[in-house]
């Protein structure tokens, strides 16, 4: 009985609060709320190039198509701006930029509806209202352009890395998870004699594959996009016109992105090509060069909202998917929800727990496990 007990006691002792599959912005996001928190955690990740680093990574709270706050635009950024710059203070390196955005306008009357957003509640902490009519060297347009100010980009790809980096060998596996090797029990899961008391998928895209979570309605939605190299184009702004454009580095741009639900590969194609170099072309007055042309499938749900909750079933298992094209805003506070939910019992906001897809699971067109 001794040893029995002492077998348990060890057991404990070594249990993690979570595993963690994928490390993408999910991923990331809620393995950095869980250090917040003091709480063990292990990640298990390909270290394939996910649809995070090839995200933009601009966070803005704002629907500048339609002059709207997006879904939680104001709680979403109030909370993420500390989150990221809590880790930047951490570990001494800065991920943030803080970039306004220049939105060219079509038309010289869209100017009126951007003065009058502007004056609007929420709205008026981004939308300066005073509007630039002479354009940026490089660009095309002549009728004006509004600034949104306190918004930036966060180095997706940079975050990522130095975080990989200062994870412990104990915290850490470079492979893809082996679902048939993943024991659950009712207090427990474990992976390869790694134990925790529950696991979490942030798996994006690959959501698709997993047995558990797939009768969710991801539906995916793929984005093309160019680096380019415009040496005359300023780099003090995040440029919005048909598409976006954000300085990555010396006289290195990040353009784009195309939007297809159809296609589920990430292979770029001619039609994606063509459409960038279109919106490009009636944007850009300046000379410029494609360096790269990549594609990623977003995570993107069927109403669009993220997928945060537990399994109908096994009530150890959680999902922590669908950040659609706002995952960098949205992740952070996203992750304080879904770990409240976990530890503290607190109710997730409707519009995200993945209760509110129950009939999907009960469908008998669909095996799941």
């Amino acid at each position: 009985m001794e040893t029995l007990a002492l077998f348990f006691m060890i057991f404990l002792q070594n249990m993690k609060h979570s595993i963690i599959v994928g490390l993408g912005l999910a991923g990331l996001n809620y393995a950095l709320q869980l250090q917040k928190e003091k709480k063990d955690f292990f990640i298990i990740d390909t270290g394939i190039k996910n649809a995070s680093r090839n995200a933009a990574g601009i966070c803005n709270p704002t629907v500048l198509k339609r002059y709207t706050m997006s879904w939680y635009g104001s709680e979403f950024i109030e909370y993420a701006l500390p989150h990221y710059r809590s880790f930047e203070s951490k570990i001494n390196e800065s991920f943030y930029q803080d970039l306004p955005i220049h939105k060219y306008f079509n038309r010289t009357s869209e100017q009126n509806d951007w003065s009058i957003a502007s004056h609007k509640k929420e709205l008026n902490k981004f939308l300066e209202p005073q509007i630039t009519n002479n354009s940026n060297p490089g660009i095309k347009r002549k009728n004006g352009y509004g600034s949104v100010q306190n918004v930036g980009r966060l180095k997706v790809s940079l975050i990522l890395d130095r975080f990989t980096k200062n994870l412990l060998a104990t915290e850490y596996l470079n492979e893809a998870l082996d679902y048939d090797s993943l024991e659950i029990d009712d207090n427990h899961v474990i992976y390869k004699g790694i134990v925790a008391q529950q696991i979490v998928f942030c798996e994006g895209y690959g959501l698709k594959k997993n047995p558990w979570f797939n009768y969710l309605p991801l539906i995916g939605s793929k984005g093309e996009y160019f680096l380019i190299k415009a040496p005359k184009l300023s780099r003090k702004q995040i440029v919005k016109g048909g598409v976006f454009i954000l300085p990555m580095g010396t006289d290195l741009f990040w353009a784009g992105a195309s939007f297809s639900s159809d296609d589920k590969t990430n292979e770029i194609t001619e039609k994606g090509k063509e459409w960038l170099l279109s919106k490009l072309e009636n944007l850009l007055d300046t000379p410029y060069e494609i360096i790269y042309h990549g594609a990623s499938i977003r995570p993107t749900v069927s109403d669009r909202r993220p997928l945060l909750g537990e399994h109908p079933i096994h009530k150890n298992l959680y999902i922590f998917n669908g950040l659609g094209t706002r995952g960098v805003l949205m992740a952070p506070l996203l992750s304080k929800w879904l770990f409240d939910f976990i530890s503290e019992k607190k109710e997730l906001p409707q519009a995200v727990a993945i209760n509110r897809f129950e009939t999907y699971f009960s469908s008998p067109k669909k095996k799941h496990v």
